[in-house]
């Protein structure tokens, strides 16, 4: 197998394991770690039907108002996943339901490799199908 080969798998690893913890600190309606977690200094969240939200911060802040509207079962699912360099992406699906309707939607984050060898989201955007 070759280096580029095992530098992929590695990284789609990573991907998949934050985008989990993501998962499951949404469902625990945990904004705080969501946010540490998930994202790095600087990070740009572009949610559905509102403006740019810039930093972790004000990113926490949208996250802990979105999961408190009601926010159960999220499910993430990563379907499409590449690398170049210190950046790396996934195109993905989700669903979640608020208030007993289900959302059905895509996601695409861009993720940069930081000094400890993690990935961070430093871009998010989601948008429900309909």
């Amino acid at each position: 197998m070759s280096s580029a080969t095992t530098a992929m798998q590695d990284t789609d690893r990573m991907i998949r394991a934050l985008e989990a913890r993501f998962e499951r600190n949404a469902n625990a309606h945990d904004a705080a770690a969501l946010t540490e977690e998930f994202y790095a200094e600087g990070a740009q969240l572009l949610p559905p039907n509102s403006p740019l939200i810039k930093g972790k911060p004000a990113i926490a802040d949208f996250w802990k108002a979105f999961l408190g509207a009601g926010v159960t079962d999220a499910i993430l699912r990563p379907q499409d996943i590449g690398a170049s360099g210190d950046l790396a992406w996934c195109v993905g699906a989700y669903q979640f339901s608020l208030a007993g309707v289900w959302h059905i939607g895509k996601y695409t984050v861009v993720y940069r490799r930081q000094h400890d060898g993690a990935y961070k989201a430093i871009v998010d955007a989601f948008s429900d199908n309909s």
